[in-house]
């Protein structure tokens, strides 16, 4: 295993930043991909040179769209290497290894130049510049391998090494399976694919071994290939390795099998999937309401001005609805705070499941909330609104008691931008206040 190292540098002072369009053609004219990530106050990706999609199969706007993308696209063995990265201070720079796996399948080692910049409104980015050195990372693995394959295996007790034949034989195992799996070598030569890997990881060596032999009847040579896989154990439990497959040369330079290392990983795998599942909670806080669970209006705007663009390019019927509580005041002065909060996260118990998957309901602020109906016009959406409206007053919200709502309705017009299709909205929400609330008026 290549394993992935850092090296940073003191802190220097910062160069005068060169023009970004010449900077970027420099790197993609010598095979790099230049980057700019902001790390600090939050974390989001704000450019990727074309190039990008060589490497990951994602385009610079997927990128910027869902950042979490990145860090899926880690291999999970890196994954604390790059959340280093977030630590570094305004003036830093040096050089980085870290892996990837493309969208297809393909794993990619990059070298990265890096430096971090802190900007005039205070936000500190990492820049820098990657290139591709996956194919120097699997030489340096072949030639371990091919060298000192066997001395290996006797110091390395969670490693094992085997072989196996082309016609899918296995032909040796090192003697380290036992202690990772339980069983003895004469045990784990004679198992078939499905006594040794569980169904979801015997569908990625199946995918290998596909390809392998595709490229041995073409007369390609076959690549390197690795992967995460769950093996089984003897006694029923499993264990997560990480698998590294390189050809096996004859002394005519022909392939006469498969090389495999197998690194057991089950801790390190329990540490990347803890850090991947809090990060998918901190995006979760960073885009819902903390009080009623649906969309904040911050993430609410992006969906909107989503929205906007593909009716542009597209053109379908999409509508909004602006809603809110009335009388939300008297209920806070009446009841208090606490069960005013309360209507507000029933209010979104009762509306969520009368919307549709493609629907997006959010919290716009106090008592105020948006609901973006896609593919509907005005007549169906007003159907929705009134719909919401008699749900919300058909039963009283506990201490609180009967609770009614008014709601206005906007159409996306050809003309409109953000600010109007919402000023509209929020304008037939007026008319239905002054029409004695408990009411759904569509915007003229």
């Amino acid at each position: 295993m290549i394993n992935t190292h850092s090296r940073i540098e003191d802190p220097l002072p910062q160069p005068a930043r060169p023009d970004d369009a010449w900077f970027r053609e420099l790197a993609e004219a010598a095979g790099g991909v230049y980057f700019v990530i902001r790390l600090r106050p939050d974390f989001a990706v704000e450019f990727y040179s074309d190039s990008i999609t060589e490497y990951l199969g994602y385009t610079p706007a997927e990128l910027r769209a869902d950042p979490a993308l990145l860090i899926r696209s880690l291999d999970p063995a890196v994954a604390a290497e790059f959340q280093s990265l977030f630590t570094w201070p305004a003036g830093r720079q040096g050089h980085h290894s870290l892996r990837w796996l493309g969208l297809n399948g393909r794993m990619i080692s990059t070298q990265a130049w890096l430096r971090t910049v802190e900007r005039s409104d205070g936000s500190v980015a990492l820049e820098g510049v990657a290139h591709d050195v996956t194919e120097l990372r699997q030489q340096e693995a072949a030639s371990l391998v091919t060298e000192e394959r066997y001395r290996l295996m006797a110091e390395s007790a969670n490693v094992v090494l085997w072989t196996m034949a082309l016609d899918g034989s296995i032909t040796y195992v090192s003697p380290t399976v036992e202690k990772m799996r339980g069983f003895t070598v004469e045990e784990a030569m004679s198992q078939s694919l499905d006594e040794i890997l569980t169904p979801e990881s015997q569908e990625i060596a199946a995918g290998y071994y596909t390809v392998l032999y595709a490229d041995l009847a073409a007369g390609r040579m076959p690549e390197s290939f690795r992967c995460e896989e769950e093996y089984l154990c003897k006694g029923g439990s499993t264990i997560w390795t990480e698998v590294e497959v390189i050809p096996d040369l004859g002394p005519d330079g022909s392939v006469v099998g498969i090389i495999g290392i197998t690194r057991d990983i089950s801790d390190r795998k329990k540490v990347t999937d803890a850090l991947l599942a809090a990060n998918e909670q901190l995006h979760a806080l960073a885009v819902t309401d903390p009080l009623t669970g649906v969309w904040n209006r911050r993430h609410g705007e992006e969906l909107l001005s989503a929205d906007l663009a593909e009716s542009r390019r597209y053109g379908p019927p999409m509508s909004v609805v602006v809603l809110d509580v009335d009388n939300f005041k008297e209920i806070n002065d009446s009841h208090g705070h606490v069960i005013g909060d309360q209507v507000l996260a029933e209010l979104t118990d009762r509306i969520g499941p009368n919307l549709r998957d493609s629907d997006a309901l959010a919290r716009w602020g106090g008592d105020e909330f948006v609901i973006i109906t896609h593919h509907c016009g005005e007549v169906e959406t007003l159907t929705l609104a009134e719909k919401l409206r008699d749900i919300v007053r058909s039963e009283p919200f506990g201490e609180a008691g009967a609770v009614t709502v008014s709601a206005g309705v906007a159409e996306l017009r050809p003309e409109d931008d953000l600010d109007t299709w919402l000023s509209r909205a929020d304008h037939a929400l007026y008319e239905a206040k002054a029409a004695g609330r408990n009411a759904v008026r569509a915007a003229h």
